[in-house]
């Protein structure tokens, strides 16, 4: 495999949103001042998209999604092969962001760089994996064929803690079958929860439009992007409250969607009383710490 000449430059400007095929600054009045936790230190200023933002990205999508889909299952396969091999390449980088961006430890980083690539190289086999089924008939000489389609455009909201992994989860899966994706990233983690995932894909060979990424306030663009009649699917992890809403949100839109919502993500540590409890105290401690 080769990749750019660039490839062993870091990547950069990630002030800017790639919606619709172009990298450029969001529309709206806001600027969400990315952090480092453990300093405290500015990273990027990102300007907010707007509503105008949004639609532009689920439009482009829709368009995108078409001449996407249309491919050939091997030439799909071969964006998400070259994507692992992208992460191979910038492991140290990814990495680097995982710790600065979202605080995790350097083990934790290294697990969610391994979970990742995992459900890459998973992806590049599911272009292969559409199959139809011929049903039987009760009519003589005819026979009942189902197939199997894209949906579409899917939009994904991901959280803070694991923003990489919980981010490629949902859109790698989809963009190997023939979807387009716009990604809502958490605005704890804008870069590691979708503009990272957008370079990396952008260099792997996706054509443009055909993943994008928004990142603004809820209270702005969190309804519409639920809401917003392009994605037939959304995919949220996050709290059982936000997730509730999503599901309101969803049941009034003027499309039907569907929802695949993860909520919660508190859980418990439960001691029994035959416990070695300075073992299960080292545990828990180590559990909360990664």
């Amino acid at each position: 495999m080769t990749i750019n000449e660039q490839s062993h430059l870091p990547y950069t400007n990630f002030d800017q949103l790639p919606i619709n095929g172009q990298w450029r600054h969001g529309k709206g009045a806001k600027v969400l001042r990315d952090l480092n936790p453990y300093d405290g230190s500015t990273l990027v200023e990102i300007p907010h998209a707007n509503r105008d933002d949004l639609d532009e990205a689920y439009r482009g999508a829709q368009q995108a999604q078409l001449s996407w889909a249309s491919l050939l299952p091997g030439e799909r396969a071969a964006v998400m092969r070259r994507a692992a091999h992208i992460m191979e390449v910038r492991r140290e980088e990814i990495v680097a962001w995982l710790i600065h961006e979202s605080g995790g430890t350097r083990i934790k980083a290294n697990l969610e760089w391994k979970a990742v690539h995992g459900v890459l190289l998973e992806a590049a086999t599911l272009p292969y994996l559409v199959e139809g089924r011929i049903l039987p008939a009760d009519i003589p000489g005819k026979e009942s064929r189902m197939y199997r389609k894209p949906v579409g455009v899917v939009g994904v909201i991901s959280p803070w803690n694991w923003p990489l992994q919980l981010t490629v989860r949902s859109a790698a899966p989809a963009l190997a079958v023939g979807n387009a994706v716009v990604v809502k990233p958490a605005s704890d983690t804008p870069i590691t929860g979708g503009l990272l995932l957008a370079k990396i894909f952008e260099e792997a060979g996706l054509p443009p439009g055909v993943f994008s990424v928004i990142v603004g306030a809820g209270s702005e663009i969190g309804d519409a992007f639920v809401t917003h009649p392009a994605p037939r699917v959304i995919s949220f992890t996050g709290s059982t409250p936000v997730g509730r809403n999503i599901a309101k949100l969803s049941a009034e839109s003027s499309v039907l969607k569907r929802l695949e919502l993860e909520l919660g993500g508190n859980g418990p540590f439960v001691v029994l009383q035959d416990a070695e409890l300075e073992q299960a105290v080292e545990a828990a401690v180590f559990g909360k710490f990664l």
